[in-house]
This record gives C-alpha cells, structure tokens and sequence, in this order.
C-alpha cells in the first residue's frame, strides 16, 4: 500500500512538473510567471491542491514552514489570479489516463457514471452564478456534473455550469463524447433525470458507448413503457419521434404511440426543471430510436418504488435480465 500510495505522488509530481514546464498554456496571459518570483508554479499548484480547511495564512504557514521562503496571503491571490482554472482539469486528466492498468469489467469495459452537484461559492453580485433559492435569498452557486470511473475510483471529467442555467443531459453528452474519443468500450451508468429520447439516440450512434439509464415506470414515464403490465420484461422497444409539430398533430391519432419533441422555441416555460422533457433534437425530423427495456420488481408489491425500469443497450446475451436485477440488488456493477 505504501508503495502505490508513493508511486501515485510520483506521478503526480512529474504531471504537476510538465503542466508548469508549459505554464504559459494555463495561465491568463504571455507576461503571467514571467519574473522569479518566492511562489513559482509548481509551488503555487502544489500549494492550492494541497490545501486543507484552514485560513489562508495558515496554509502557507504549514506549506513553508521556512520564514525566508514563505510568502504573504496577498503574494499567493497574486500569483493565483494568474493562473486559469483549465490548468486543474488538465491535471486531473493526465492523472486519470496515466494508468495503463486500469480494472475492466469484464475484461472489457470501463464503466463509468454521471451526476450532478450543486456547490455554493461566496457570494459576489457581479457573477453569473447568482440563483434564487426558494426561499428568496440569493446565492452564488454551481452545478457540477461529473464523470466517474466507478471501478478505478477516478473522475475522468467534469463540466461547470452556473446552476440557474444548467442542463445535466448536455453536461452528459459533451463527457460521453470526450469519453469516446479514448477509443475504448464503456458502459455509462445515468440516473432518472438523464432519460430523454435526444440522449439515448447520442449514445445509440456514438461509438464505443453503452448506456444503464434509470427511467420511471408509471405516471411520467415513455408510453410504452407506462402501458406495460405489472410484471418483469425484457424487450426492444422502437419510439418513433418527430420534431416537428405538424406531423405529431396530424398523424397522432394514426400512431398511437408517436413523441413529440419540444422545441426550446415552442416551450411556453421560460425556466424548466433538469427533468423536463426534451427541447433538443441533434437529427432527422422523423427518427426511429431503438432501444432495450428492463423492467424488473425490485419492493414487495404495493411499494412507491415497487419497479424498476433500465434502458439500455447492453447486449441481452451478455447482460441478461438476472444479471440486471442482480447488479443492481446487490450494489455492484453488473
């Protein structure tokens, strides 16, 4: 254990020295660490990574122990100020890619999952992070969607968005797409609030991806699926969408089971929910999205959450619907 835990700050160490090598690349200008300064830049990044719950001074205090080497609080805003946020996210993703033995499911997938969180920051009126909370007061907070190697415990990326503007399904699509360029098999693991027809379609057509999405089973949920009967599934389903308001309302009595888009500009709500129905559409006006239905008991009958329904892609012969419910059942992947 001590010589992983050594290894890892090694490697840390070296990625922190080549992101400083190249410091100009994160940094707000040509002319920021250009002079020599008490705080260089692989201080300044070990230093604000290594940072704990205490005042500023006290930080640097325990960071340079050494009077003649330590700087003053308004010296480190200085140097800190030049620095872009972009430098911490290259870090992490040299990190996260830095291992070539990462643990596979199955001998094959990575196995990754996406969430959001919100974060407060302290407050200033000029930031575009400003949101009314229920209550009336006004908060300086950020959603935080995250993209998380569940087996080797790394997050492979993260996207920043101010809360009152977030939108955790495009938050999604653009980290699947990064993902997908590693060229290697995944399977993504999205809870409730991702089920939408614009981002089952994505991850149908992006390659290497393989999806679990959580979806309701009752009031709320796909037509298909809320018509089905009480009891377990394992089945293709294919909804056929449209984005266009002509075609739903003259052909929606002839296909009882048509969806609709709603486009951003034909949505009469100025603010939606993360659960709201889609207002995006990436395709064709008329489309077929196919896409595999697991419906299992998961409470004892008459339970609020007595089913469980999973959409996905997985292949049924490698992922039958037992191995579904028991992954699930026991907290493990798959």
């Amino acid at each position: 254990m001590k010589s992983l835990h050594s290894n890892i700050l090694k490697l840390m160490d070296s990625i922190i020295n080549k992101i400083a090598a190249n410091i100009h690349d994160f940094s707000v200008s040509d002319q920021a660490f250009t002079r020599c300064r008490k705080l260089n830049p692989t201080d300044l990044i070990k230093l604000i990574l290594n940072m704990g719950a205490g005042s500023l001074n006290s930080e640097i205090f325990h960071a340079f122990p050494d009077v003649n080497s330590r700087m003053t609080a308004s010296a480190f805003e200085q140097q800190k100020a030049k620095l872009k946020p972009e430098c911490f996210k290259e870090i992490m993703a040299e990190f996260s890619q830095a291992n070539d033995s990462l643990q596979l499911l199955d001998d094959k997938y990575l196995v990754v999952a996406i969430d959001g969180s919100d974060f407060d920051q302290p407050f200033n009126p000029k930031s575009e992070n400003i949101f009314q909370g229920k209550d009336g007061r006004r908060y300086c907070q950020i959603h935080v969607n995250a993209l998380y190697d569940v087996l080797n415990k790394l997050y492979l990326d993260l996207v920043f968005q101010p809360r009152q503007k977030m939108n955790e399904r495009d938050a999604a699509l653009a980290m699947l797409k990064n993902l997908a360029q590693r060229e290697k098999d995944f399977i993504v693991l999205m809870d409730r609030g991702y089920s939408s027809f614009n981002l089952i379609e994505n991850c149908n057509r992006l390659k290497h991806c393989h999806y679990v999405i959580r979806t309701k089973a009752g009031y709320g949920a796909i037509k298909e699926i809320a018509g089905m009967s009480e009891q377990e599934y394992d089945i293709d389903l294919s909804c056929r969408v449209t984005s266009s308001h002509h075609y739903y309302v003259t052909h929606k009595d002839k296909e009882k089971f048509l969806h609709l888009i709603l486009h951003k500009k034909h949505h009469y709500k100025a603010i939606r929910s993360k659960n709201t129905k889609d207002w995006r559409w990436d395709f064709e006006g008329l489309c077929n999205v196919k896409f595999r239905v697991c419906k299992f008991r998961i409470n004892p009958p008459g339970s609020a959450d007595e089913w469980e329904v999973l959409i996905t892609n997985l292949d049924r012969d490698e992922f039958p619907l037992a191995r579904m419910k028991a992954s699930l059942g026991n907290r493990n992947v798959f």
